[in-house]
């Protein structure tokens, strides 16, 4: 049974959890990010109609990090089956933390990959292309977020100084750990997504573009099959935030990710996305302020995806 809301009180919501968390003083800035946009904080909404909403600093910039394997995804989805992407990316098996046999020194977690994420962008066609790759990727990020990322390059730099420091091409061979193009050109790939910069209005907008099976309601473009939006929904529900992917499926029943330096996304099927930004995060590498606004406004909605209602949202 479908259910109706206002959006006034879609606004109300917003507004509300924006106003009693923009004042919180809880957790920590990543060192990766340190200075760049301390204490800043900020929700966009989209809805699968278009409709737009913001409040905050939604037009401060970040880089994507590991929200960069939803257009990876996405472009993986369209070249494969669900089925045959699973497989390749190993059938539910832990892939090897390449992060160089040499670097044991605990203090420097930061500066690691994660190896599955190496062998996603690996899968990416045209094998052994990166030009080709990355047009592909931008294309793709232009037409979900409205405009395609723009690089980092000191953030860049910075990560692939550490991939030299850590010896990460070597230490994937030396796990034999499988991926489908040359290391070289799938460590830069992955690098440099992982260093492109987004706001919370084109985090909010692809995310709406899931929810609406794959068009973008903002320039009523069609993107991706909207066959493959469920798929991509489970993916991101099954990541979750960071290392607190479960607890907040049980507490919201919305698919959701997050990313270090402070973004995160939520997307309710038929309904939008909610984004939110802010740098500081809690224990679980999860940014405090967008998580627990964005969790208030959910439940205050009661927007949950695993709901029997379809939720439509009226002036």
């Amino acid at each position: 049974m479908d259910r109706k809301i206002k959006l006034a009180d879609v606004k109300a919501a917003i507004s509300e959890a924006y106003d009693k968390y923009k004042n919180l003083s809880e957790g920590t800035v990543d060192p990766r990010v340190a200075g760049l946009n301390d204490g800043k904080f900020g929700i966009s909404l989209r809805l699968a109609d278009g409709t737009k909403f913001d409040v905050g600093d939604t037009q401060a910039q970040f880089p994507m990090e590991g929200l960069s394997r939803i257009p990876v995804a996405i472009q993986l989805l369209t070249q494969m089956s669900p089925y045959d992407l699973v497989m390749k990316m190993g059938g539910g098996k832990k892939g090897c933390c390449c992060h160089g046999g040499a670097n044991k020194d605990p203090e420097q977690k930061h500066k690691k990959l994660h190896a599955r994420g190496i062998r996603a962008v690996s899968m990416v066609e045209p094998v052994g292309d990166f030009d080709g790759k990355m047009d592909i990727l931008s294309e793709l990020m232009t037409s979900l977020m409205g405009a395609s990322p723009v690089l980092d390059d000191n953030l860049y730099k910075t990560a692939e100084k550490a991939n030299k420091e850590n010896d990460v091409i070597n230490a994937l061979a030396a796990n034999d750990f499988e991926i489908y193009d040359s290391s070289e050109i799938a460590v830069d790939l992955y690098t440099r997504l992982r260093s492109m910069l987004v706001t919370t209005e084109k985090l909010a907008e692809m995310g709406a573009t899931i929810a609406a099976d794959g068009v973008n309601p903002v320039s009523n473009t069609p993107v991706f099959d909207g066959k493959l939006s469920a798929t991509i929904c489970s993916m991101i529900a099954a990541k979750g935030p960071k290392k607190m992917g479960r607890p907040w499926l049980i507490l919201t029943g919305t698919p959701a990710m997050s990313c270090y330096a402070g973004g995160f996304i939520a997307v309710v099927p038929g309904f939008g996305s909610i984004a939110a930004f802010s740098p500081e995060l809690n224990d679980a590498k999860v940014p405090v302020k967008a998580a627990k606004a964005v969790k208030d406004i959910l439940n205050q909605l009661q927007l949950n995806a695993f709901s029997s209602a379809r939720v439509d949202v009226e002036a």
